[in-house]
């Protein structure tokens, strides 16, 4: 296990308590808005409340007031930033010296008039791939649809077909990229990936293989952890072969 240890005091945000939703649409014009409950936090009133959004190597800062007094700024557009964008949430010392006393990061907003979603769908140019994974932030993957495929994100949410070879080899990459790339800690309750991990332990309760003395060792057994993880998830969540097997009949 890692042991964390908090020289700084500076204090933990909880992701419950930090509400951000942006318009449905990816543009540059899109915005969003956050509410923040910080009430039961021992921080100053006049600390400065600072969001960021960030995407790959572009990323915008919003002055939202103080601990005391929230108050969103007049122009909340996400310009020139690529789309599906994670945020952070920061309290600022208000004494100039710009020490962080309170933190939450890698946020996942949610769409306005749409349905949460761990994985965002995002269509693009791929050439003349049909699908890729983009993971950005940490714990914010998207998946890229080819655009110039005519109807290919209805495809994508209800084509048992198409779903039944991508779903499960989507959900193998993503934690992959968790587990193996990132060496994400599973203990970390505010890590980048723990919903996706909290989402893969409603179906599949064995633990993570944790830290070891033998690198390879290790990640051969998250390996064989994330193999058991996608044949539970479909058994119990998405059948994909009789799924597939429906459809080749039909």
């Amino acid at each position: 296990m890692i042991r964390r240890f908090n020289y700084t005091k500076r204090q933990r945000i909880e992701k419950q308590n930090i509400d951000i939703m942006h318009d449905p649409e990816d543009s540059s014009d899109s915005g969003f808005s956050a509410t923040l409950d910080l009430n039961d936090m021992d921080l100053p009133p006049d600390a400065q409340i600072v969001i960021e959004a960030k995407r790959e190597r572009s990323s915008r800062r919003f002055h939202w007031g103080t601990v005391a007094s929230p108050l969103p700024p007049q122009d909340s557009r996400l310009t020139d930033l690529p789309p599906n964008p994670s945020f952070r949430v920061m309290v600022v010392a208000a004494d100039g010296s710009g020490r962080l006393l309170a933190l939450a990061d890698h946020l996942k907003a949610r769409r306005a008039g749409g349905t949460d979603s761990l994985l965002w769908l995002e269509e693009k140019d791929l050439g003349k791939e049909v699908w890729r994974l983009d993971f950005g932030e940490q714990g914010n993957p998207t998946m890229f649809v080819n655009k110039n495929i005519s109807g290919i994100s209805e495809a994508v949410r209800q084509d048992d077909a198409f779903r039944s070879l991508v779903i499960p080899e989507a959900m193998r990459a993503i934690l992959t990229r968790a587990l193996i790339i990132d060496d994400c800690d599973p203990d970390d309750d505010a890590g980048p990936w723990n919903e996706w991990l909290d989402f893969v332990h409603e179906f599949y309760e064995n633990n993570i293989p944790g830290a070891s003395d033998d690198e390879g060792e290790e990640a051969n057994e998250r390996r064989d952890w994330i193999d058991e993880a996608v044949d539970a998830f479909a058994k119990q969540r998405f059948p994909a072969s009789d799924q597939y097997s429906k459809t080749w009949r039909q």
